[in-house]
């Protein structure tokens, strides 16, 4: 039952669109940030030397609490405030209905009335006197949606005509400040569409029922942490049931959390034992052994041919000699007769 309270709130709600996000300031911030709903918030580039920006990321005991009523705590964490009335400039595009977001968070006072301040499009006033402790208390967002249409170069809030609101193209967004301390905010956010386009209905719910999201989302991650722990439990007796003949197996791999694309086991060690003693591998090295046997035995006989030949060249070729020789000595046999009975005519006479 739970589970299908969760899926049914997660139909319904209405997260802002990045799409639709014409611009975006992290204000007091030195760096671009991404938000997780995939709004790109650009650097606090206020040039005004009379403005101050405060780092609560650097500040252990308030960056450690807990910003109520958003899932983007990093924006609240920076803000830019000043000692007197200071301005935003917002750049504009194509005329049409726009939602710009104020966001803010009190971090400094926990009494009520100690800041109030007031914000204005041109000279027109569109929130007056603002106290973010009143509405939310300390450590909790505070985001005002404010619907204005832009019509010929010029801004109505509510059918009513904001005077000098447009200067080159952009939005004047002053903070005026009171009596009652510093003006400030954390984030500006300009949408293209109305309040209803936005996810104004779904912050409205997060904020009367905190407690309740807070569980449902402990809950959801609680979910997708067995969902995870289920699917390594399936993979590891996947790869069981094709290995069986092996005892170790399930020692031999190990499955990554993180990797959720990836159903297959990860080989950690022991790839070359278990190519060998698997069948087809046993079955590979003998065929592998036959054919460098008969590779060998190839080889072998080739050379062995190869020699027998040369030696019948050599017999060849030294035989006409050997022949030769025993005709040459039959002739000097024949000849040493006659030799001698010349010597011996020869003393007689």
């Amino acid at each position: 039952m739970i589970q299908l309270f969760i899926i049914l709130a997660l139909a319904f709600s209405k997260p802002l669109n990045p799409k639709k996000v014409i611009y975006a300031i992290n204000c007091g911030a030195p760096s671009n940030y991404k938000s997780p709903s995939g709004i790109q918030y650009e650097k606090d580039i206020q040039t005004d030397p009379e403005t101050v920006v405060a780092d609560y990321s650097l500040n252990s005991e308030v960056s450690s609490q807990q910003i109520k009523y958003t899932r983007e705590p990093e924006i609240y964490l920076t803000e830019r405030h000043a000692y007197k009335s200071f301005s935003y400039q917002i750049p504009l595009q194509k005329e049409g209905t726009y939602t710009l977001i104020l966001k803010f968070a009190e971090m400094y006072f926990d009494t009520k009335g100690k800041r109030v301040f007031h914000i204005k499009f041109g000279q027109q006033r569109v929130i007056e006197k603002l106290d973010v402790v009143a509405k939310v208390g300390k450590f909790a967002s505070n985001d005002e949606y404010i619907e204005f249409e832009y019509v010929a170069g010029q801004v109505f809030h509510n059918n009513v005509l904001c005077v000098d609101a447009v200067q080159d193209g952009k939005l004047q967004v002053n903070l005026e400040k009171t009596k009652f301390d510093n003006p400030y905010i954390h984030g500006i956010v300009l949408y293209a569409g109305g309040i209803t386009e936005t996810d104004y209905e779904e912050y409205q719910y997060m904020k009367e029922n905190w407690e309740k999201v807070i569980n449902e989302e402990k809950i959801k991650e609680e979910l997708e942490r067995q969902k995870k722990s289920e699917a390594k439990v399936k993979r590891k007796e996947r790869v069981k049931i094709r290995n069986d003949h092996l005892n170790e197996l399930e020692n031999e791999f190990e499955v990554d959390d993180q990797t959720q694309n990836s159903s297959a086991p990860v080989v950690k060690r022991g790839g070359l034992r278990n190519l060998i003693t698997s069948y087809v591998g046993t079955a590979g090295l003998y065929f592998s052994f036959f054919i460098g046997m008969s590779i060998l035995k190839k080889v072998t006989s080739t050379i062995s041919n190869a020699k027998i030949k040369g030696i019948e060249k050599d017999i060849t070729e030294t035989k006409p000699k050997q022949e030769k020789q025993p005709k040459e000595k039959s002739d000097e046999k024949k000849n040493k007769p006659k030799d001698t009975k010349e010597k011996s005519k020869a003393k007689q006479q």
